[in-house]
């Protein structure tokens, strides 16, 4: 019997040596979930056996392998562009991809900046599916890895796995859900077909639900090394998020009433689950959070990344400042606010500025006590993350590296005539001079500091933040709304809108208690509170409102004198550019051609067949 165990035991090590040859060595499936992991390629594949890949180093290397495309965000995919430039929310000037995709040029052999989406993430399924099968079969001591840090990581791999699926949702629309690492000679691409929505939000929430079944993970990991692994916040997050995705109207054409109670549902046990360890911090520190390292445990960040854009942020999307006496200048304005965008930011009584607009956005309708007549202050008595978030004409900048200690903190102005953060009348110009400056008079404040500029560039933090937990109460707001529970509606969005010191939303001056009106200013909360964190561009499309797109204004502003010391007029402009991305093939995107014909079952989204 012993000697038939040992001869079932190298059986059996044998065939799961091949597999792993096979998945570790070969091309995945033709969905470019292709490529093995690097720390493997040192050796040839016909070296690596089991022994190589279940060890202390590798079966670690397998759980850091299950991030990397977690961290691979879109303005490291894309050139350094933020996704907020494909929005209403903001403009990026030139004859950039942004441009282009404004331009109406998407399409399945012009997929722009789908390709990168598109093969990121399916690399990211496939080493979470190796992760998953291959961890539970490590027989490393547990003096070197314990069985909990397995578990714990086999979690990490199934909420990842959840993640990157939910994300092709987001861009693509459905896609295949795939649990295991196809080998190289899997051949049978015409069986792979495109799910439902609903079939594919079903597997996204049992495997976060698993996930929290298990237990395994802490609810905020305590070391400053583990601050960009998943923890059980993060379960609790993204189901949240998930499940109000699969309510929205883009993929709830029905209005399913029950969808919105089981995201209302999950939202209030998240914060139910998360209260202990996460809360909202204070406003004066509201600014500091998007520019903290990312080992801080801040009490509202769920999860950061571990990639600092700060440079990308600050020199190719942020105010050049050597006018006010940095040594060092910006590359270009990059992705600059729109008026639009402006305009959501409240008085501090809880009134819109403007009430509508008219067809090209040069005039606009204004509510009782806001004026931009000359000599006026539009930016006076905001809401105060518009100050935390916008860089306006005006604006306190703080301090860059350097600055003598008597004098005063940069004050930005846009006005026309404006060295360096002046005014650009010319939004598609190449001219190096104009692509520093701002085609709306404005540029943001989130994630840039004044302090990464100074004699010497660097040095400042800009980390993404993936969940925190001001999102949980929004989406509770929202879904709660849609599920005609008003009042709990209100509750939920007071939270956030109190911690920027505004009026609950029933105090404010022209409150209707309607489902409609409260909708609204919840999204348009919404778009306060999260600009320029990356939920615009999916939230245009949940939401079923691309044509917001359709016009994009700025504000010009000239001086009296031509100084900083006289009397500004203000003039709203029409940005003048194209504008084509609001039809329905925008709201997902197509699959590279490449990939649609090597998996005919699967098609095309809806709009683009």
């Amino acid at each position: 019997m012993e000697i038939l165990g040992n001869i079932l035991k190298k059986m059996i090590m044998n065939n799961i040596q091949k597999r792993v040859l096979n998945i570790l060595g070969g091309a995945a499936l033709a969905l470019s979930i292709t490529g093995c992991l690097s720390e493997l390629d040192i050796t040839p594949p016909d070296q690596v056996g089991i022994d190589r890949v279940l060890n202390k180093v590798t079966v670690e290397n397998l759980r850091a392998r299950v991030y990397d495309q977690m961290n691979s965000s879109f303005i490291n995919l894309y050139s350094g562009q933020v996704l907020e430039a494909y929005t209403d929310d903001a403009f990026r000037g030139g004859s950039t991809v942004a441009f282009d995709w404004h331009n109406g040029i998407l399409s399945p052999e012009i997929p722009l900046f789908g390709n990168s989406i598109w093969n990121n993430y399916w690399q990211g399924i496939r080493k979470c599916n190796i992760a998953i099968e291959y961890l539970p079969q490590a027989t490393v001591s547990d003096i070197l890895v314990s069985e909990d840090q397995l578990n714990q990581w086999v979690d990490e791999a199934l909420l990842m796995r959840a993640w990157y699926h939910f994300e092709l949702l987001r861009f693509f629309g459905p896609v295949p859900f795939v649990e295991e690492a196809l080998s190289a000679d899997f051949s049978d691409w015409g069986t792979v077909t495109r799910p439902t929505a609903d079939d594919l939000f079903s597997k996204i929430i049992a495997d976060i639900d698993q996930v929290i079944a298990n237990d395994n993970l802490p609810l905020r990991h305590q070391l400053a090394t583990d601050y960009d692994r998943l923890n059980m916040g993060v379960a609790h997050a993204l189901k949240s998020r998930v499940l109000l995705y699969a309510a929205s109207p883009l993929f709830n054409s029905g209005n399913d009433a029950a969808k919105w109670t089981a995201a209302a549902t999950a939202s209030q046990d998240a914060i139910s689950a998360m209260g202990g360890e996460y809360s909202l911090v204070g406003i004066a520190n509201y600014g500091d959070m998007f520019l903290e390292d990312q080992t801080v445990l801040n009490q509202e960040v769920i999860l950061r990344g571990n990639a600092n854009n700060a440079g990308v942020l600050n020199t190719s999307n942020g105010v050049d400042l050597s006018v006010y006496g940095s040594n060092i200048q910006s590359n270009n304005a990059g992705a600059v606010p729109t008026q639009e965008l402006v305009d959501c930011f409240e008085l501090t009584d809880g009134t819109l500025p403007v009430s509508a607009y008219n067809a090209n956005h040069t005039s606009a309708t204004f509510n009782a006590g806001y004026s931009e007549g000359t000599g006026d202050d539009p930016y006076a008595n905001r809401d105060a993350r518009f100050y935390a978030s916008i860089v306006f004409n005006g604006a306190d900048y703080g301090r860059y590296k350097g600055m003598p200690g008597g004098d005063p903190n940069v004050v930005v102005y846009t006005f026309v005539g404006q060295p360096g953060s002046g005014f650009n009348g010319n939004p598609l110009s190449e001219i190096e001079s104009e692509v520093r400056r701002s085609s709306t008079g404005y540029y943001t404040s989130k994630f840039r500091t004044a302090g990464y500029w100074g004699s010497t560039a660097g040095g400042t933090n800009s980390f993404k933040i993936h969940f925190r937990f001001a999102e949980l109460y929004l989406n509770l707001a929202e879904a709660s709304c849609e599920a005609n529970d008003l009042a709990g509606a209100l509750s939920a969005l007071n939270m956030v809108r109190n911690r920027a010191g505004q009026p609950n939303l029933e105090n404010v001056p022209d409150f209707a208690n309607t489902q409609e009106f409260i909708r609204e200013r919840i999204r348009n909360e919404k778009r306060v509170e999260f600009c320029f964190e990356n939920h615009r561009f999916f939230d245009q499309r949940r939401w079923d409102v691309l044509s917001t797109n359709d016009v994009i204004s700025g504000m010009r502003i000239t001086s009296s004198d031509g100084t900083s010391s006289g009397d500004f007029s203000y003039q709203r402009v029409n940005l003048s550019v194209p504008r084509e991305a609001t039809s329905d093939k925008y709201l997902q995107l197509p699959v590279p051609i490449e990939e649609a014909r090597r998996l005919p079952g699967l098609g095309q989204p809806e709009a683009w067949n």
